[in-house]
């Protein structure tokens, strides 16, 4: 009883300071989860001891999971469908550039460091990518437009599956020892296609559900219904984080999809403006009904950085050298992305560049290695937790400069809008003024 009674204790206090960290980001600039790292840390086996990772290690893979696909349906709740299409392109090309770099240098320091060339790569594709995990709570707390979080949503989102892909792909290489370039670029097309598939049918089933049978919205049942794509998506050989993102893009853009099903069904004439407007369409989410699941982000958000934190370990000297060093080569390949930026003004591409962290997709995958039994898999873990650390340390740190210089406080805006929108927003903001009578 008293065991139970130190973990609520434990779990409160945690939730607490995660709400005290999340202030002092909002206030001064300083992102919250370098707080929650570094409380990890002194709780953990390699501080205090406070916390035992050997009776939570069943825990933990499906915490991760469910940390991985709720975070990306909760980020495409700041996602709409223009925005999408717009960006989509030029976030594919933009995550592909940066993963490859990032997976060359990474390559190259741990063959550079004595390892051989297969477990070097696959170091490189665990760590190539930006973690969605960091991105999409940091954007959340800044004044960024929509297309450029847009880019870094789809970029973080796209970086952890080819996170995965290419991972699983080196372990098996290395296991079987065979390598077939055709059937891993079969395996990456399925794994989109069957999750995008997959997430925009469930998005139109939940919208037809809703507006047809329930006629009320149930927050607990769209997590349920959330974990069940997952599962079919993962079932069915696809990707499951992406097809969540995809069902939350159907969710959040649900009364534009809802008033172009019904501009199409109606066999009223001229009605087609209006559905592309929206204007027949039915939202079927609710403001609070999204608090909620930012909500339930903040609290996997809180437990999952201390996570981090719990297994960073410095004893062993060579891996933090090796960690480090890959920290700064991380942050400095980071900067090829202006090739692609050109176009973005200064603030904006300040932020493309100070976004590199890794996260919950190398997290994982290092722990697969070990269950895997490739060859050096302990000494990767250490190395790979150095690294997700020294880059949400380097990571934070630029994005506390780019606040603290009023970057994304109003400065970055959206743009204009154009044609009758244009007269409609002037007319909202130059209301004529109206003279009061004196009465006489």
């Amino acid at each position: 009883m008293v065991e139970v009674i130190l973990v609520l204790l434990g779990i409160s206090l945690i939730l607490f300071f995660g709400f005290f960290a999340e202030f002092i980001f909002k206030k001064f600039s300083i992102p919250d989860v370098l707080f929650l790292i570094i409380l990890g840390f002194v709780l953990g086996p390699h501080a205090l001891g406070w916390v035992d990772l050997s009776q939570i290690s069943a825990l933990i893979p499906i915490f991760t999971t469910f940390t991985l696909l709720f975070l990306l349906f909760d980020g495409a709740f700041n996602i709409n469908l223009s925005s999408l299409v717009k960006e989509f392109s030029h976030s594919l090309i933009l995550t592909g550039f940066n993963f490859l770099i990032s997976t060359i240098i990474v390559m190259i320091i741990m063959m550079v460091s004595g390892f051989p060339f297969l477990v070097s790569l696959f170091t490189g594709f665990l760590l190539g990518g930006v973690s969605s995990s960091f991105v999409i709570p940091i954007l959340k707390e800044m004044n960024v437009g929509t297309k450029l979080y847009s880019l870094l949503t789809l970029e973080s989102a796209l970086t952890d599956v080819f996170c995965i892909v290419f991972s699983l792909t080196v372990i098996e290489i290395i296991n079987i020892g065979n390598f077939a370039v055709k059937s891993l670029a079969t395996q990456l097309v399925s794994l989109f296609a069957i999750a995008g598939l997959v997430g925009v049918i469930a998005g139109v089933i939940w919208i037809i559900l809703i507006l047809k049978v329930f006629k009320k919205h149930s927050y607990i049942m769209v997590v349920a219904f959330l974990i069940l794509v997952y599962v079919i998506t993962e079932f069915l050989q696809g990707n499951g984080a992406i097809a969540t993102l995809f069902f939350g893009l159907m969710l959040n853009n649900s009364k534009q999809l809802s008033s172009i099903f019904r501009g199409i069904a109606s066999e009223k004439q001229n009605v087609g403006k209006k559905a592309l407007s929206g204007e027949l369409g039915v939202s079927v989410t609710t403001p609070s009904e999204q608090e909620f699941y930012h909500q339930i982000s903040f609290l996997l958000k809180t437990f999952f950085f201390v996570y981090i934190g719990l297994l960073i370990d410095f004893s062993d000297t060579k891996a933090l050298i090796i960690g480090g060093i890959l920290s700064v080569a991380l942050m400095g390949s980071r900067l090829g992305s202006r090739v692609l930026t050109k176009e973005m003004d200064s603030p904006n591409r300040s932020l493309v560049d100070s976004m590199f962290a890794r996260g919950l997709a190398a997290a994982v995958i290092a722990q697969l290695a070990v269950s895997a039994g490739i060859p050096h898999a302990d000494f990767i873990v250490k190395v790979a937790f150095v690294t997700i650390t020294g880059t949400i340390l380097l990571s934070s740190i630029r994005i506390f400069i780019l606040k603290a210089q009023g970057y994304f406080k109003e400065e970055v805006k959206e743009e204009e809008p154009s044609g009758k929108l244009a007269q409609v927003a002037e007319k909202k903001n130059h209301k004529p003024k109206v003279k009061k009578r004196k009465r006489k």
